[in-house]
């Protein structure tokens, strides 16, 4: 803790506190003989009265004081863990129902990537849904419950085809661009190549460059594949799924360069586990940063000091120019 003067100008001030102890000139009361103020010892009042000018001096050097605004400063400080703002683009094409990862890569998908947006406590997520183009499942929120719970809610979408990753990508940076936060990252997840869209993979890492936004990307799915639902036939009984294989078509190259172009990182995925250590890895790597952060907490000392300097003044009217005065 650190005194601190709101006004300093008024300390240059205080030697006027010395004024009443100056010499000046003395004023006189008429009496006709002086032998009883000789013959008589000083009495308790004289003795009092000699406390006059350090009371004076004390009444001028607390209002001087006062005057200057004493404070009382703690300096605090705060360290503060500032939150980042993510897009989560989640491929949700027919082939993300296959079931080479059990129960099925759309549900694996969620899962993760819903333990992962809990987890974030400090940052704001968004996600962005797409096959053949994108949509926004939910702008960046601190309700990350909120996002976690829509992500658990939606389905692979069965009617749609191909993988628009440059549409997608430019979708979740768009929903970055303005932010302020001090991080900014997409996590991408697909299990196919690039064959939809107006804009190209590199395109959109280049975008996502020139913005300082990251882009990690993961790969997901087995290289052999599996069987998948395509969608329901009319013209069969009612709910008969049409079934597909899914084979790999994953283009790792355009994913590793999307990576290295923004500065994050492609990951490949096979299982459960191996998509979320990914997730362990992409929060390990996207620390929230944390910044100190210095505040003063004033405390005024005028409320401790204004009641003496009352009490000096009361003393100085009430006892040294009233009763004092009187002559006995």
């Amino acid at each position: 803790m650190t005194l601190v003067w709101e006004y300093p100008l008024f300390l240059w001030f205080l030697p006027l506190a010395l004024i009443p102890f100056l010499p000046g000139g003395k004023r006189a009361l008429s009496i006709s003989s002086l032998r009883p103020l000789v013959q008589r010892p000083p009495g308790w009042r004289i003795r009092l009265y000699r406390l006059h000018q350090p009371v004076c001096s004390l009444l001028l050097l607390g209002l001087l004081v006062c005057l200057a605004g004493p404070t009382q400063r703690q300096i605090l400080q705060k360290t503060v863990q500032l939150g980042l703002d993510l897009m989560l683009a989640l491929d949700i094409s027919a082939s993300m129902s296959a079931t080479d990862i059990e129960p099925n890569r759309m549900t694996a998908a969620q899962l993760t990537a819903a333990r992962f947006i809990r987890g974030r406590s400090h940052d704001r997520i968004g996600i962005i849904l797409f096959s053949g183009s994108p949509y926004l499942l939910a702008p960046p929120t601190a309700d990350r419950e909120w996002v976690a719970t829509r992500l658990l809610a939606i389905e692979s979408d069965r009617h749609g085809s191909g993988t628009a990753l440059g549409d997608a990508t430019m979708a979740a940076i768009g929903r970055l661009q303005s932010s302020s936060a001090k991080g900014k990252a997409v996590i991408l997840l697909t299990d196919g190549s690039s064959n939809r869209g107006r804009t190209s993979p590199e395109t959109a890492a280049q975008a996502a460059a020139a913005l300082g936004i990251k882009i990690y990307t993961i790969g997901f799915g087995t290289e052999q594949g599996a069987a998948f639902v395509l969608g329901k036939n009319r013209t069969l009984p009612p709910n008969h799924p049409v079934v597909g294989q899914k084979k790999s078509t994953l283009d790792t190259t355009i994913l590793r360069n999307m990576a290295e172009t923004s500065g994050g990182r492609f990951f490949r995925a096979e299982n459960l586990t191996t998509l979320a250590t990914v997730y362990a890895q992409i929060d390990a790597m996207e620390k929230s940063p944390i910044e100190t952060r210095k505040e003063n907490k004033d405390r005024p000392l005028l409320p401790f000091l204004l009641p003496l300097l009352v009490l000096l003044l009361a003393i100085e009217i009430v006892l040294f120019r009233g009763y004092l005065r009187r002559v006995p």
